[in-house]
């Protein structure tokens, strides 16, 4: 991660989070690494993680040390409130417990109005850890662009586990398009929770590219009445790349709304793996839920799956859920053909058109729409 600090980028002191840390290792005494029979890691291969490989030992975890810098920007009630929603809202999964004790700082990133970018660089092969706080206060306006590369300049197999908590304060409208850039041989763990308050909107795409294997939980909480929330992205896989994403949105409030609309592209040998988790506990009113997943195969040996599930115990609600798994249409392939085109750039226009709806409907320049077409173009027909 750059470990460089601007003024919004603050490191939290080792003494504002003894006593939090200390309440993350009493839990973190009774986990172990998931197993085979834990469902949401059911379709990921962790048995056969050669961990030692890795440079990594599931039993011997130690907290590093903390650098310090000034927190004058937020009060110590805020700062507080911050430490305490991410204890009660952390993701249940051993990776975000993992990277809460293990990374050497906590990042407090404070969001200003208008457009910000940030870039977060994870270099060598020894194992990364981290954790950042994106916050937003309440009333303002912010597009944000964040940026994960991992770097590394050998063939050896290597890891990073991370933690992201984006807080939108009242009444914020907040876009944030997510990045992540990785090399062949990572193993990416990484655990994203979006809290939004009352009246507050947040859109987040999500767009990872590379890897090995990876596993995102992405949990949204609605916190208060008139909380949005939308996520939305696109996944391009080639190789033996094998990408499992869950996602949930848990209502908390009336009057709220979510949508989830993710889209995957596999080809090659490799494993798209999406599931949609929706929540609404009862005696909710007006809450309106969305959730749709489209995937695409270009390889007979490549493989696609999407699993909506809901858990909606309230009745005054409006819930639909859809997913696709399939290849290019025929007709419309054949109709390209007709018109002139050949099969390649027939195809290419089809998978173009796929994936570029979402693209174009994200809310930043035309200089990161046509950047990220590339970069996905680049992994499924090679840049052509």
């Amino acid at each position: 991660m750059n470990s460089s600090l601007t003024r919004n980028r603050l490191v939290l002191s080792k003494e504002r989070t003894k006593v939090f840390r200390k309440s993350i290792l009493e839990i973190w005494n009774q986990l172990h690494i998931p197993t085979d029979s834990n469902e949401s890691w059911r379709k990921f291969p962790l048995s056969a993680v050669d961990w030692k490989e890795l440079q990594f030992d599931p039993k011997d975890i130690l907290s590093a040390s903390e650098e310090s810098s000034t927190e004058s920007l937020l009060s110590e009630e805020v700062i507080d409130g911050i430490l305490s929603d991410i204890l009660k809202y952390i993701p249940k999964d051993y990776f975000a417990y993992l990277s809460l004790l293990a990374a050497p700082s906590y990042e407090l990133i404070l969001v200003d109005e208008g457009e910000s970018e940030f870039g977060f660089e994870e270099l060598g092969d020894l194992p990364k850890f981290s954790v950042r706080i994106f916050y937003l206060k309440s009333g303002r306006t912010a597009k944000t662009e964040t940026r994960l590369e991992n770097i590394h300049e050998t063939d050896a197999l290597h890891m990073t586990s991370s933690l992201d908590f984006y807080i939108a304060e009242e009444s914020s409208y907040w876009e944030i398009l997510d990045r992540e850039s990785s090399d062949l041989d990572l193993y990416r763990f990484r655990n994203v929770s979006i809290l939004s308050r009352s009246d507050s909107q947040v859109k987040f795409h999500h767009f990872p590219i590379g890897g090995f294997r990876s596993k995102l939980f992405l949990h949204a909480h609605l916190l208060g009445k008139g909380a949005e929330v939308i996520v939305d992205g696109v996944s391009a896989l080639g190789g033996r790349n094998l990408k499992d994403l869950e996602m949930e949105m848990y209502h908390h409030a009336d009057h709220t709304t979510s949508k989830i609309s993710y889209k995957a592209i596999v080809t090659d040998k490799s494993h798209h793996i999406f599931t949609g988790n929706l929540i609404i506990p009862p005696n909710l009113k007006k809450v309106t839920a969305h959730q749709e997943s489209f995937n695409l195969s270009l390889n007979k040996k490549a493989r696609a799956e999407a699993n909506p599930k809901l858990e909606v115990l309230a009745e005054d609600v409006s819930c639909t859920h859809g997913a696709t798994v399939g290849d290019i249409d025929e007709e419309q392939y054949f109709y390209l053909l007709s018109r002139g085109l050949t099969p390649a750039e027939s195809k290419s226009l089809l998978v173009t058109a796929f994936y570029g709806e979402t693209i174009h409907s994200i809310g930043f320049s035309e200089e990161v729409k046509l950047l990220l077409e590339s970069q996905i173009r680049e992994i499924l027909v090679g840049g052509k």
